[in-house]
């Protein structure tokens, strides 16, 4: 503070103009730690009475709610018609829960549930036999039920595929149930103390998804994770779990002794050839034309035709196969009665899945046949071969992440050429600075250019690295909670303070060398000043921005978006903070340097801010900068709006949606396609 004071008298006894702005500042630093300290006290007691548990979990499972009844339809297809599935119990030889019935079905899945003891259940059954399916109406059933309580915990449905078992299962609950429902206003702190409580039952899909099938059984994700979740306990002993697995990868553990303890595992029966047949009929809107089929189910119970429709992702292929209609005339092209001259169950998988996607496209509700089937196949089967080759010993691919996908136009190739265009737009901005700044000497463009050119240097290293951060999102829910306001507010003060103090030091150093008249050592302080400001933009920024690793259902194209929009409103204002910065400070030099001739305009000064701002946007926006140049690498392969077409392939029912990712309808198809890049 004597420090402050002292650059004050200096100035005023100069009588220079910014004098008055020196006083305002130190008065500002003076009274803002009585004014933090305040500010602090009275945010702490407001947090105290906003703290509502209840509150909270009632937030989280009307999200739930909406999100997972959308995803539900969208697997079920037209009309609803579900097969009411049975399974059966499977017991193990030890560690068996109590209470679980022999046999159960669909329909009544939720009692059956209740009446586990533990409340630890897994799903099991064959590719295709409904797990998600039972997992899906189990979570809104307990959602729903008229017996639940506000004590009872919210159901949330969570992939396993991209949990890195390293980190504690307790961990990694409370950070995907915080990065799903941020938005709702749920802080990391919350989802802490909601999984601290068990307010929260995890229901795991994807046990099978989280290895190859060449994985060694000790060295599988799937056996940390299943050792992680008998560890995982609650006042009363092992806590609930819902998991789902396919029926030989969990036999595969389960013959070392790996399996889910205190738990009942049920496993799903296949579809009877009179499910089958009912099915058919109601899904079709002429029966009619389903009658040889359906007879031979009847007579040939236990024939090729039926030991192939016997699940429904089966039979929901063979229903968008055939009720597919002529767009002109609404006449039928195929005949379901062509599935009886098939001599195999595997003959009858392939014509399904042959038909399956240009029937799907002609079947969109609002845009069928946007796009030409024979290329709608060539570019899922390039998604898919890229997913078949990216799979490795922690698993196989599912998620199709759009930031992601760039490695299809060729993994060096596109790095390079985000290297090159970031490193070239970056030296024009370099260039920019150097010809603008007031510098007369050589030396001094010298040590200025050198030190822009870092900063674009570094970038550009940035784009070549084969890893591609997250996307940004600005976090403005944030604003919403008391806590965060709080927590933000003492970010602007710490800054302000910190960045005032650090404002009138520079300022003294700059006023020593501009009489010692040391001209490239007054370019670096210049620079110095200005990122000092920057730097407190771009941290405030940071508290708003955080990586976006889920997006509501049915969109997963708003990561990108809002990472664009992220990069444009951090880079203008840091650029704009910096070009002021760059005003104020040479504005300053030029005043003080007696004899020397300065223009300087505002406009310069903004431009030269601006330009530094672009090199934070094209950091902070790394993901769609990648995604952009990925896009135009891969002309011919891919579309040019890939987001448009995969959401379209969304609303077909190819694919599905899960968090920020989309995936394809059923594993098989994924695999079939990758086998078959041309229809």
């Amino acid at each position: 503070m004597a420090a402050a004071a002292g650059l004050a008298l200096w100035l005023s006894s100069k009588e220079f103009e910014a004098a008055r702005l020196a006083t305002t500042a130190i008065a500002l630093v003076l009274a803002a730690p009585g004014a933090y300290l305040a500010g602090a006290a009275y945010l702490a007691d407001r947090r105290e009475a906003a703290a509502d548990t209840d509150a909270k979990t009632r937030t989280i499972a009307a999200a739930v709610a909406v999100a997972e009844a959308r995803q539900r339809a969208q697997l079920i297809g037209p009309g609803a018609h579900r097969i009411n599935l049975t399974f059966h119990y499977r017991s193990e030889p030890a560690n068996n829960a109590l209470g679980a019935d022999p046999h159960g079905r669909l329909a009544g899945i939720v009692a059956y549930y209740r009446r586990v003891n533990p409340a630890r259940l897994v799903i099991t059954g064959e590719p295709g036999a409904g797990k998600t399916l039972i997992a899906l109406d189990l979570l809104l059933g307990l959602l729903t039920s008229p017996d639940r309580t506000d004590a009872d915990p919210i159901p949330v449905r969570l992939s396993l595929a991209d949990w890195d078992t390293s980190q504690p299962f307790k961990q990694w609950l409370a950070a995907q149930v915080h990065q799903q429902f941020r938005d709702r206003g749920i802080t990391a702190a919350d989802a802490l103390l909601l999984v601290d409580h068990h307010r929260i039952l995890p229901v795991l899909d994807g046990l099978d998804e989280m290895d190859a099938d060449t994985t060694p059984v000790g060295r599988r994700r799937a056996t940390s994770a299943l050792q992680q979740l008998n560890a995982y306990q609650d006042l009363t002993g092992n806590a609930p779990v819902i998991l789902t697995c396919r029926t030989t990868q969990y036999e595969q553990l389960t013959a070392q002794d790996l399996r889910m303890r205190e738990a009942a595992r049920i496993q799903i029966d296949p579809v009877t050839a009179s499910q089958a047949a009912a099915y058919l009929t109601a899904r079709s809107a002429n029966p009619a034309r389903w009658t040889a089929v359906i007879d031979e189910l009847t007579v040939a119970p236990g024939g090729t035709l039926a030991s192939a429709l016997n699940t429904p992702w089966r039979l929901n292929l063979a229903v968008t196969a055939y009720e597919e209609r002529h767009p002109g005339t609404l006449t039928y092209p195929h005949d379901p009665a062509f599935l009886l001259t098939l001599a195999s169950s595997s003959a009858v998988r392939d014509h399904l899945l042959t038909r399956y996607v240009p029937a799907a496209s002609q079947q969109h509700p609002t845009h069928p046949g946007r796009y030409p089937s024979e290329q709608t196949h060539r570019w899922l089967a390039a998604v898919a071969t890229h997913l078949a080759t990216g799979t490795s010993s922690a698993g196989p691919a599912t998620d199709i992440v759009l930031h992601k996908l760039w490695p299809i136009a060729g993994p060096r190739r596109v790095r390079t050429i985000d290297a090159l265009l970031t490193v070239l737009l970056l030296l024009v901005c370099t260039a920019f600075l150097v010809i603008q700044l007031p510098i007369d000497s050589a030396l001094g463009r010298l040590v200025l250019a050198g030190g822009t050119a870092h900063s674009a240097f570094s970038t550009a290293w940035q784009a070549s690295r084969p890893t591609v951060p997250d996307p940004k999102s600005l976090q403005l829910h944030q604003l919403r909670g008391r806590a965060q306001r709080a927590q933000i507010a003492r970010e602007l003060v710490r800054g302000l303070v910190s960045g005032l103090l650090a404002g009138l030091v520079v300022g003294l150093t700059l006023a020593l060398l501009v009489f010692l008249t040391v001209e490239p050592a007054l370019a670096l302080v210049a620079l110095l000043a200005s990122a000092f400001l920057a730097r407190r933009a771009f941290g405030l920024a940071g508290e708003l921005v955080a990586p976006l690793n889920d997006a509501p259902p049915t969109e997963p194209r708003r990561a990108l978006r809002d990472d664009v929009r992220v990069g444009l409103t951090v880079g203008f204002a840091v650029g704009l903070v910096t070009g002021l910065a760059f005003w104020l400070t040479l504005t300053a030099v030029a005043a003080l340097t007696v004899g020397v001739a300065h223009t300087f305009t505002l406009g310069v000064g903004l431009g030269l801010g601006l330009a530094l701002g672009l090199a934070f946007g094209l950091r902070m926006a790394g993901a769609s900068r990648r995604y952009l140049v990925f896009l135009c690498c891969a002309r011919g392969q891919l579309p040019w709006r890939l987001g448009v077409f995969l959401h379209w392939a969304y609303g077909t029912g190819m694919l599905r949606v899960s968090g920020m990712a989309y995936q394809f309808r059923h594993r098989e198809l994924q695999d079939w396609l990758a086998t078959r890049p041309v229809p």
